[in-house]
């Protein structure tokens, strides 16, 4: 490593040990010259992890350790503020062993930001020699923004998270469960003035570097972003607002130097969140997709034609009324061919995580898995009933819709209801929720000086009875925690469901063959159930128990077809965990999760090898995962969290986006300061 690089990864862990005393010792205020009185907040996430073997096939990403760094920096004087963050991440101890041909294998590697480079953006031919050798000096942290705020006018330059509306266009924010955070970096500009308000940005794309789940480095992609949106308040009460919006994104040129793509974006949205004294409320979006694709010459070449020209359409939906003790909540969504990102061979997953721009609600519980939300229509039905004036509420949930892959194996294009290849997701469950009297309780707040995005980017709301998402641990994100239940009460979340893919109709390409499918034959079919109770033990302590447990069998190579209880339950995953929580400051946290539907049949059980096997050939993956975490928050905004044990990989999706995670064993340890 050169030592300017050095010098800058030891700058960042100098500045996280100094500043803090720094900013003590000025009472967190200081009076700057030209600006008066400021304001500094500062954070720093210092994570180790040791991560042992992940199952899969690659034996150079296994039993390593690792450092991550974190320093968060902000300061605010009236109407400026800057926004600071560097990041610095080292593997130790990790297989380096790779040939010229496994390049692709040894990718753990260190980065610093600044200090780093993109070295992968070099020639296909030069890139093994170049990961071997120093990296080249970036001068750019990873986040640095300078925002103006006052009165109707707010302008920013440098990061930024940006949403349109639902997201369905554009939505550059934090999803913390999936691991993404990117920016816009470049510059937008909002005006607020009286019943109009205008917003316009331009900016490359800026995902964070280190995905904190896989532990892979992005590197910055060129993808440029510009799009304004102007909106209008209309009415006596101005309770009603409709907005219209464009975004046009250039892709850079594609890895294999023969595609690159733009796409343009126009809509409109309407929004009444008051009628009827309040009892109602209505949401509409309508986008159109325009997406042009240059290959071969045309990739190198602006002046020829797109060799590609495609359309597409989102459109979402939304009715709330409340009457009484009854919610009823209706939405729609009409996702045909609506992809703003490119994929690799399907649209059932990002390209990578770093390249995710926008959000279409799912019209799905948070923690459901599913395959993809770019081809898709159909709607859902939510009913709330209230049992006044106790505390429990009752929740019956039901969505149906149909999706298909975006192109056929010949490059058809397929409608979302498409007869042939189109498959239809029936979900209903029935939840119960039971709610406590509030607690105050420690949070980890956002980092300091971090900017959030929009309340409105998320979606639709969470649904009830959400359970079993990714671990902490594996991801380095969040910590244990317990609801905080006040004395004498409980806090009940409890829900039961069947969900059902099936294929639409019978397959029509095999010709006289017989038919890969016929209609009703199934993709997936799961019955779920989840439990959550919280309470409070003695006069300081609480406990909180969480299980969920689904029985699922999933298409491979066989047709499915009918209901089948026995094969059924043959396939099972789930878990069960137990907190406590010693008043504000203490939470352990024990786990033991569940999964054998990775397995082939015959070897599902706990007998065989419960805890996984690796060998040269295909790894044997679990079934059990057990794990265990203690946090101690020793103030209200700081704490020391370890983690240890395994976590099942998989499909994690959250607010409508997904991604496959690893599976992961092993320890973190982490120290938040905030101050």
């Amino acid at each position: 490593m050169r030592p300017r690089s050095v010098a800058f990864a030891l700058l960042s862990v100098t500045l996280s040990a100094t500043l803090p005393s720094t900013a003590l010792s000025q009472g967190l205020v200081a009076r700057l010259p030209g600006l008066g009185p400021t304001a500094f907040t500062i954070t720093n996430t210092s994570l180790l992890r040791y991560r042992g073997s992940n199952f899969d096939q690659n034996l150079h990403d296994d039993h390593f350790g690792s450092f991550t760094e974190r320093l968060d920096l902000a300061a605010t004087s009236a109407p400026w503020r800057l926004y600071l963050r560097v990041d610095a991440f080292s593997p130790f101890n990790h297989d380096r062993s790779c040939t010229e041909d496994e390049v692709s294998l040894c990718y753990l590697r260190s980065n610093y930001r600044p200090g780093s480079s993109d070295s992968t953006r070099f020639a296909a031919s030069d890139r093994f020699l170049l990961r071997s050798l120093p990296e080249r000096l970036s001068p750019m942290p990873e986040r640095l923004s300078l925002r103006y705020q006052r009165g109707d006018i707010t302008a920013e330059v440098g990061d930024f998270y940006q949403v349109f509306g639902r997201g369905l266009s554009l939505a550059f924010r934090k999803v913390d469960p999936i691991g993404l955070d990117t920016t816009l970096r470049g510059g937008r500009l909002e005006i607020d003035r009286g019943r109009l308000t205008a917003r316009a940005f331009a900016g490359y794309s800026n995902p964070q570097n280190l995905d904190p789940i896989s532990l892979s480095i992005f590197d910055d992609p060129s993808d440029l972003l510009a799009g304004g949106s102007l909106s209008a308040r209309v009415g006596p009460d101005e309770d009603i607002e409709v907005s219209g919006h464009v975004v046009h994104t250039s892709f850079e040129l594609l890895a294999d130097q023969r595609r690159q793509d733009d796409v343009d974006i126009g809509g409109w949205r309407v929004e009444l969140p008051s009628l009827l004294d309040g009892a109602l409320s209505l949401y509409g979006e309508m986008n159109i997709l325009r997406r042009a694709s240059r290959t071969g010459r045309a990739s190198q070449d602006d002046s020829l034609p797109p060799s590609r020209t495609t359309n597409g359409r989102g459109i979402y939906v939304a009715a709330q009324l409340n009457r009484g003790r009854f919610t009823v909540l209706a939405e729609w969504k009409d996702y045909t061919h609506y992809l703003l990102a490119p994929t690799e061979a399907s649209n059932s997953a990002p390209r990578d995580v770093a390249r995710v721009y926008s959000a279409a609600p799912s019209l799905e519980r948070d923690d459901q898995r599913i395959f993809t939300n770019a081809n898709t229509r159909g709607g859902r039905v939510r009913v709330d009933y209230t049992v006044a004036p106790s505390p429990w509420i009752f929740t019956l949930n039901s969505v149906m819709y149909g999706w298909a892959e975006t192109a056929d194996s010949l490059g058809n294009e397929l409608d979302p209801w498409d007869p042939s290849h189109g498959l239809i997701t029936s979900h209903t469950y029935l939840a119960v929720r039971r709610r406590s009297r509030p607690v105050a309780r420690p949070s980890a707040a956002p980092s300091a000086g971090d900017p959030s995005a929009p309340a409105r980017g998320g979606g639709t709301p969470a649904a009830a009875g959400s359970a079993g998402g990714v671990v902490p641990g594996a991801a380095g994100l969040g910590g244990a925690s317990v609801t905080r239940v006040a004395r004498g009460d409980f806090n009940l979340v409890a829900s039961v469901g069947y969900r059902r893919e099936f294929y639409a109709g019978s397959d029509r390409s095999s010709g006289a063959l017989p038919p890969q499918w016929q209609a009703g034959d199934l993709k997936h079919e799961s019955l779920q159930a989840d439990f959550d109770i919280a309470l409070p033990v003695g006069a300081n302590d609480s406990i909180e128990l969480r299980v969920d447990h689904r029985f699922e069998r999933n298409y491979t190579a066989d047709r499915l077809t009918g209901f089948d209880l026995d094969q059924l339950t043959t396939g099972a995953r789930g878990g069960v965990a137990l907190s406590w929580s010693h008043g504000l400051p203490l939470v352990v946290s024990a786990s033991l999760r569940w999964d054998n539907t990775t397995r082939p049949i015959g070897q599902r059980g706990l007998g065989d090898q419960s805890l996984g096997l690796v060998s040269t050939g295909l790894p044997l993956l679990p079934v059990l995962f057990p794990s265990m975490e203690v946090r101690w928050n020793f103030t209200l905004s700081n704490f020391i969290r370890v983690f240890g044990g395994m976590t099942p990989g998989g499909r994690v999706c959250s607010g409508g986006v997904c991604r496959d995670v690893p599976l992961f064993q092993g320890a973190v340890a982490e120290l938040v300061l905030r101050i």
